[in-house]
Order: C-alpha cells, then sequence, then structure tokens
C-alpha cells in the first residue's frame, strides 16, 4: 500500500516544483537627477573623468546590504546593471554635461584635450537595514588636478546616508544617486572658487 502511494506522492512533489516560482532577479542604475534647473558655475574648461575606483569588496554585480555594524549581506536577486564603478562614472559624466559648467566632458581621454581631470573613490556604497528604517550609504571622495601639470586644484570627500522611502530595496538608488547629485554640486562649486582664486 505504501508503496502505491509513494509513486504518485513524487509524482506531485515533482509537479509542485515544476510550478513553484522562482524569484526574478532585477537590475538597477544609478541615474544621477538634477534637483533643481539650474547650472553648475562657469568653469569653461574641458574635464575628463577617470575611472572610478571602488573599494573592492563594493565593485561588485551584487547589491550589498548591512544588518550590523559587523555584517554585510549580498542579496541573491538583486544586482546592479553593471559594477558600480561603471555605473558611478557614466553617471557622473552625463550629469556633468548637463549641467553646462564645463566646456567638455568626457570618459574617454582620446575625444579631447582635456584641462581638468577628476579623479573619484568610492569607500562605502550600501543598503543599511535597520529595524525601522533603512538607508542609502554612499561614501566618496573626489579630487580635481590640472591635467598637464598634475596639480590639485579642489578635493571634497564625503560619507552620508539618506533614508530610504520605504524598507525595500528598489528605492535604494534614488537615495544614492540623490547623495553623489549633491555632493558632485559641492565639488563642482570647491572647483569654481579655487579657479577664481588662482
Amino acid at each position: 500500500m505504501m508503496r502505491k502511494l509513494a509513486v504518485p506522492l513524487a509524482a506531485a512533489f515533482l509537479l509542485a516544483g515544476c510550478f513553484s516560482s522562482t524569484p526574478a532577479k532585477r537590475y538597477f542604475q544609478i541615474v544621477a537627477l538634477e534637483q533643481d534647473a539650474g547650472t553648475h558655475p562657469e568653469i569653461g574648461r574641458a574635464l575628463y573623468i577617470e575611472p572610478v575606483r571602488v573599494d573592492p569588496l563594493y565593485d561588485d554585480f551584487r547589491v550589498i546590504y548591512r544588518v550590523s555594524p559587523f555584517e554585510l549581506k549580498y542579496y541573491s536577486t538583486v544586482f546592479w546593471a553593471k559594477k558600480p564603478s561603471d555605473l558611478f562614472r557614466e553617471a557622473m559624466g552625463q550629469y556633468l554635461l548637463r549641467k553646462e559648467g564645463f566646456a567638455q566632458v568626457t570618459i574617454d581621454i582620446l575625444q579631447g584635450d582635456p584641462d581638468v581631470v577628476l579623479r573619484s573613490n568610492v569607500r562605502l556604497v550600501e543598503e543599511i537595514d535597520n529595524p525601522d528604517v533603512w538607508f542609502g550609504r554612499l561614501a566618496m571622495d573626489f579630487e580635481f588636478f590640472e591635467f598637464k601639470s598634475g596639480t590639485r586644484l579642489a578635493r571634497h570627500s564625503f560619507d552620508r546616508r539618506l533614508p530610504l522611502g520605504s524598507r525595500k530595496v528598489q528605492f535604494l538608488p534614488s537615495a544614492l544617486s540623490r547623495i553623489l547629485v549633491e555632493e558632485l554640486d559641492i565639488a563642482v562649486g570647491k572647483l569654481a572658487g579655487a579657479l577664481l582664486g588662482k
């Protein structure tokens, strides 16, 4: 009797496995959207954005979330569309081009003769999952150099977090993008001030 039941039960479990849905993979981008319609200060120089350096722990397609000061985890179905090093470089290039402060903005050194170089480093890019509220956290360093002499013109570093709209990972990219835009604006302002004082 048990053997007769075993075959239909095994078939039922196999069929259930076939029809059970696995979570779909999701892919996100960093998109630097303007917080206001204004342009950047007139710098009037050609800018080259170097490849962005990202701490190796974070330069991964998998999105990282922090559950405590001591523990990080990777989402199993949530990914960046490209590695963060590429996402941040492209987002910064597109944003700085739209803000019209520079005569030219490029991420390809062969596309022009730059006057200024932007060197950037991502130290942290993560979601922080607290019991009551989740945060997006971004820590970066920006440095502007004269292309020919290598003289540093301006520097700006930050480590910021913004609360997500809800405890859902889809709100992480917009929080990180907002931090990036606000801090880039500050960095460009420092550069403009430094060049004005020269």
